[in-house]
């Protein structure tokens, strides 16, 4: 893992812990949320505050201050040729600039009075606060000038300080230790650097590097003289930090802009690396050994910075750049900088700064920050995920809506069966209303029932048997004939209402059957109609026109029809019998010749008895005829009144009536089938709605799960990437 991954990864697991710390306030969170925030609180911290802790170590005046200083790229922390670091120093990157003073116990305010009154003469911008147990004081700088800290910390941490401020005194001896905050954003803010005194200070502070700080820091720096590298005294302590505290050590050989260039060998073949080598022989395997000029490194760092310019770096006798190479320099069009990477370059500071970047985030086996972070990150995400991923489970799983949609299947079927059972009803209707068979039983029809009622046979024996036998019984043709017929009226009115009547009556019979049935069918598979019954049909006559049986023009046809065969029958005689016969003679008159003229005498004579006959023939048989004749006229009347206007009638109002029932029954399953669409209308407007809900929450939970698990599987694979490089170092040291 590069320097720049592990830095990004950093940056990642800040903004996942910001999610997660959000996602807690969701109304989805189910949880502890104050714990919950707690807990990412503390990692939050731990990732921010907890630092790869690098200790540097080594005799006064070997450069450690400056080398740290180097990092930061100027002098925050004061640097004397003199043993100069008294307490130990921790320095790391923050936000503004600070500088913090420890203490076990609470140091009274009158003491902290003295440094702020050297801060005011000092003519250094800042502030000085406690924390709530005054065991602590920050002194907050208004600006980042680094030597406002320089001389702050001159002021408190270095061995000259009692001598040179001593009104500082007794705030020194309370302080144990001293964190200087600095906002530099070229070094890792995950890294704390501590400055301790040398090696050889026989004092408490000592004492507590090597006890207390060693065992938790990540990787101790041993800054080595190169003119002293290999001398006994660093052998023995080494060898104790080696043994006793099994932690990391890079060796720095510093000052190596002393050396000449081939004894700059890391690889220990010669120089003071031999040296250093030989020294550590049976102490440290493979140890690693770097070659370092921090005084070079700082001032390429000041120089581009501008913190110093060319004339300082011309000025210093500890500067030594070679003449040709100073002038190539000084030729290029910004010499400032082309001479800054130059010192750089020389100072070989940043092959020594990327392998211990490079320790710390691949190779260091505790308090591996970003590694805790992750696992903590991964765990947290599928934890908050799953009670999201059950949800999203029940939601589509929702038994409401699979409730609803059986219920609105169910209600489907349920018009299908309606509109079906309807339509086996109008069926079963029509086969009744126009005959046919049902469950084996034979249905007349109406059609038919009209008919037989209607019949030939039956107006015969129903209207005109009664009326010929009322018509033949006593006077009462005479009575009638002599009254214009008025009582025959009343007569046939009489036999016709009692007709139509009987007729009425087994209409509404066949109505009420084919009702009655339907109703019947209805009540039986569940339906609750209560249609009316139709209205009783009732035949009525109307009005009998007035029936008149007069016989004058049969009476005038008898005495013209006697009168002609009377006449026929005495010619004939008279010419036949009586051709000889002489008139005159017989009559007494006389009288012309005329042919024939018995013919004449006897025809006409015939004729007059003809006529005679006709009229009492006629007479003879005139009552029967009179029957016959008013027979026929009713016959006439029925035919027309009855057979052809109240049958049709009938046939359009029993059609009528079974259409209105027909219509009822649609009416009534129409209704039905309305009621029922608006509950599906209602249950698919639930639906809609569920689905609709059911969809946003899964979207909107889905969102979120999708979230979580990509934090946890990039937190996953930042942890799998740590795990795979420890095993690569395994198999490298098996």
């Amino acid at each position: 893992m590069s320097i720049k991954v592990h830095q990004e990864n950093r940056l990642w697991a800040f903004e996942a812990l910001q999610i997660l710390e959000q996602f807690i306030s969701d109304p989805e969170f189910e949880g502890e949320k104050e714990i919950e925030k707690a807990r990412i609180e503390g990692k939050k911290r731990e990732l921010k505050d907890g630092k790869y802790r690098v200790v540097f170590l080594g005799e006064f005046n070997v450069g450690k201050t400056t080398l740290i200083n180097t990092f930061f790229g100027d002098t925050y922390l004061p640097m004397v040729l003199e043993e100069c670091t008294a307490k130990v120093t921790y320095v790391m990157v923050g936000e503004s600039m600070q500088v913090i003073l420890r203490s076990q116990q609470p140091i009274p305010v009158e003491i902290v009075q003295v440094l702020r009154d050297f801060l005011s003469y000092a003519g250094i911008e800042a502030e000085v606060h406690p924390d709530e147990t005054y065991n602590n004081w920050v002194v907050n700088y208004k600006s980042s000038y680094p030597e406002d800290m320089y001389r702050t910390l001159s002021a408190i941490v270095t061995l000259t300080a009692d001598e040179e401020f001593p009104k500082l005194k007794l705030l020194r001896q309370q302080v144990e230790e001293v964190i200087a905050i600095i906002p530099e954003p070229s070094v890792e803010e995950d890294i704390a650097f501590v400055d301790s005194p040398g090696v050889h200070s026989i004092t408490e502070t000592h004492r507590k590097v090597t006890e207390d700080i060693i065992p938790n820091c990540h990787l101790v720096v041993c800054l080595l003289d190169s003119q002293s590298a290999g001398n006994e005294h660093n052998r023995d302590f080494i060898a104790k930090l080696v043994k006793e505290r099994q932690r990391k050590v890079f060796f720095v050989i510093n000052k190596s802009d002393q050396l000449n260039p081939e004894e700059i060998d890391p690889q220990g073949r010669r120089g003071p690396a031999k040296d250093l080598l030989r020294c550590l022989e049976g102490t440290v395997q493979n140890p690693e050994i770097f070659f370092v000029s921090a005084l070079y490194a700082l001032y390429a760092s000041q120089l581009k910075r501008g913190s110093i310019s060319l004339n300082d770096i011309d000025r210093n006798e500890k500067i030594h750049i070679p003449y040709n190479i100073r002038t190539q320099l000084e030729q290029m069009p910004n010499p400032g900088e082309e001479i800054a990477h130059y010192l750089m370059n020389r100072s070989l500071f940043l092959q020594f700064k990327n392998r211990l970047l490079d320790y710390l985030y691949t190779e260091n086996r505790e308090g591996a920050i970003l590694t805790s972070v992750c696992r903590f990150i991964r765990d947290f995400a599928h934890r908050y995920a799953k009670p999201l991923e059950v949800k999203i489970q029940l939601a589509q799983q929702n038994p409401r809506l699979e409730r609803i949609r059986k219920e609105r299947q169910r209600l489907y079927q349920e018009i299908q069966k309606n509109s079906k059972f309807m339509e086996e009803l109008i069926e079963l209707l029509n086969t009744l209303s126009e005959g046919g068979n049902i469950n084996d039983e034979k249905y007349e029809g109406q059609e038919h029932l009209i008919n037989r009622l209607f019949s030939r046979q039956s107006i015969e024996n129903e209207i005109f048997k009664p009326i010929r036998q009322w018509l033949c019984s006593g006077d009462n043709l005479t009575k009638s004939r002599k009254n214009k017929y008025i009582p025959l009226q009343e007569k046939l009115g009489e036999i016709l209402d009692n007709y139509l009547k009987s007729i009425s009556v087994e209409l509404n019979q066949s109505i009420d059957q084919y009702e009655n049935f339907i109703k019947t069918r209805l009540l039986q598979n569940g339906y609750s109609l209560e249609i009316p019954y139709s209205s009783k049909i009732n035949l009525e006559r109307g009005a009998i026109v007035a029936i008149d049986a007069s016989l004058a023009l049969s009476y005038f046809l008898f005495f013209v029809g006697g009168i002609f065969l009377g006449g026929i029958t005495g010619a004939i005689i008279g010419e036949g019998f009586l051709s000889q016969f002489s008139w005159p003679d017989y009559l007494g008159i006389a009288l012309p010749i005329i042919p024939h003229l018995s013919a004449y005498i006897v025809g006409g004579i015939g004729g007059i008895l003809g006529g005679i006959l006709g009229l009492i023939a006629r007479s003879m048989g005139g009552d029967e005829l009179r029957r016959e004749k008013l027979i026929e006229k009713i016959s006439d009347y029925i035919e027309k009144i009855l057979v052809q206007g109240l049958k049709e009638k009938t046939k359009i109002e029993l059609e009528t009536q079974k259409n209105q029932f027909i219509s009822e029954l649609q009416n009534y399953f129409d209704t039905l089938n309305m009621q029922i669409n608006d509950q599906i209308r209602k249950l698919v407007e639930e639906e809609d709605r569920l689905e609709k809900a059911q969809k946003e929450l899964i979207q909107r939970l889905q969102g979120k799960v999708d979230k979580l698990n990509e934090i946890a599987n990039h937190a996953h694979k930042i942890i799998g990437t740590a795990v795979k490089i420890d095993l690569i170092d395994v198999n490298k040291n098996v």
